[in-house]
């Protein structure tokens, strides 16, 4: 299961981007318990480019 950023901090990450989940954290390092309602869980395919995610 991938997870999808809908967030409105747009300095630390992309609204919209697909993300890989690992824990309480993205592949990229983001932290997603931080802010849970920022997050949706998603089958979509995985759309960030950064080290870990992509």
């Amino acid at each position: 299961m991938n997870i999808k950023y809908i967030g409105r901090d747009s300095t630390k990450l992309v609204r919209g981007k697909i993300h890989v989940k690992k824990g309480k954290y993205t592949a990229c390092g983001a932290r997603i318990d931080d802010n849970r309602e920022d997050w949706v869980d998603t089958a979509e395919r995985v759309t960030c480019e950064k080290r870990g995610c992509k």
